[in-house]
């Protein structure tokens, strides 16, 4: 529904870009009018979208809460306004914004595991590879969720692959699969990253803790 005002909103950026170096006058005023315009937008867009996504978290909270009996008073972070922020801003691809929200987060709660793994998941699209594993490997401290575990440890295995350390990519496939040997995951990648012919796959195993 949205892709009509992001049509218009991106063709008017273009004709921006385009002609303002070499605009003058009048006309140069008129595009930092267009621009001026196109901010505001943006910023209510944004602020719309994180109104939005707190209401889907607290409802996603809600089930998830009814569903496996935790209280939310387990994950107390999920109240933080920083968390809903930083959810949304990594659902919008804004990894930079949402490390910064849940920074934020982590300074009330460092424990909070959720909060590493979306750390983690930002600084892997980031391809800040330490930054990746340090987060990854806190929350290996974090949990004794086997499950989680072997997400974590297929995500490790993924980033050492993108380093071209094979061997060490191969040890993290094989824990996640000890881990939980019902994940496919794990498998793929250790065949793909053998042979190199197949992209490696963490995507789907991970939003399912996110």
């Amino acid at each position: 529904m949205f892709q009509h005002v992001f049509a218009e909103m991106n063709s008017m950026l273009d004709d921006i870009v385009k002609h303002y170096p070499s605009a003058q006058g009048s006309r140069r005023q008129e595009l930092l009018q267009h621009w001026s315009l196109l901010r505001r937008m943006s910023d209510g867009i944004m602020d719309e979208w994180l109104a939005f996504e707190e209401k889907m978290v607290r409802l996603r909270a809600a089930s998830f809460s009814a569903e496996s009996g935790m209280s939310v008073a387990e994950l107390p972070e999920k109240e933080l306004p920083a968390f809903t922020r930083g959810q949304g801003y990594y659902r919008l691809l804004m990894y930079p914004e949402a490390i910064r929200q849940f920074e934020q987060v982590l300074q009330h709660f460092p424990n909070s595991w959720q909060s590493r793994m979306y750390m983690g998941m930002a600084y892997f699209q980031l391809e800040d590879t330490a930054e990746a594993v340090s987060h990854f490997q806190k929350v290996l401290h974090l949990t004794e969720q086997s499950g989680l575990k072997a997400v974590i440890y297929n995500a490790l295995g993924c980033l050492m692959a993108k380093q071209a350390d094979v061997e060490e990519a191969q040890k993290c496939f094989a824990l996640a699969h000890q881990f939980d040997p019902a994940l496919p995951e794990p498998l793929h990648n250790m065949e793909a990253c053998l042979s190199g012919a197949e992209m490696l796959r963490y995507d789907s195993s991970m939003m399912t803790w996110l």
